[in-house]
């Protein structure tokens, strides 16, 4: 299988808003419910959609709980979003060889742009599908089949690199190869159960694997 395009999560993939989502939601339930968050708790949720999570957490109050997890979120992006090693030089370099490349998250597409931005990234990238531009969401098939069409591709021509079960089955249930990322804090067998069809140290991984 040639691989021709490549497609991203965004958070804990791409860029490193560990602490961002964290202390989101810490802030969010400290506001609601005079406590903190569970740190486990969170992190289960990584790499799905924020109402799914507040669903979970609160049933009936998602509204209220998104309002206030979303503009904490936004006034401290910024200041609480880090970036990863090599990230930036690998996508470099795949555009320069000619992968085309594209973001599947389950973020607004908004606001992955604002994330990409803050580090340079958006220019490498020639989709973002975000959770506003899909019906149903990773690990269902449609975000990873969507991203591959953006790219004027087919799933099977594609390689999704993730940091959370829902990147890796997304990609299966498409048809898609994976990428699973080293740098998460899900649980590693939970990874590995989602069973990646590479494991990536560090995301300058992705060029002698695509050059095999």
């Amino acid at each position: 299988m040639t691989i021709k395009g490549l497609l991203f999560d965004l958070d804990g993939t791409l860029i490193d808003t560990t602490e961002l989502i964290i202390q989101s939601f810490d802030h969010t339930i400290q506001t609601h419910f005079n406590r903190p968050a569970d740190r486990e708790v969170v992190i289960s949720y990584f790499g799905r959609p924020l109402r799914e999570a507040f669903t979970h957490m609160a049933p009936g109050r998602e509204d209220e709980l998104i309002a206030t997890y979303r503009a904490f979120n936004q006034e401290q992006h910024d200041r609480l979003t880090r970036s990863y090693p090599t990230v930036g030089e690998t996508v470099h370099e795949l555009k320069q060889s000619g992968y085309r490349l594209g973001v599947v998250t389950s973020k607004y597409s908004a606001s992955a742009l604002r994330g990409l931005r803050l580090f340079g990234l958006e220019q490498y990238f020639d989709s973002i599908i975000g959770i506003d531009k899909c019906t149903y969401h990773k690990p269902h098939p449609e975000p990873v089949k969507t991203g591959a069409e953006s790219l004027g591709l087919t799933p099977s021509d594609c390689l999704m690199v993730g940091d959370a079960p829902a990147d890796l089955l997304s990609a299966a249930a498409a048809g898609a190869k994976s990428a699973a990322v080293k740098w998460t804090l899900v649980p590693w067998p939970d990874i590995e159960a989602a069973q990646p069809t590479y494991v990536l140290d560090q995301m300058s991984d992705l060029i002698p694997i695509l050059k095999k």
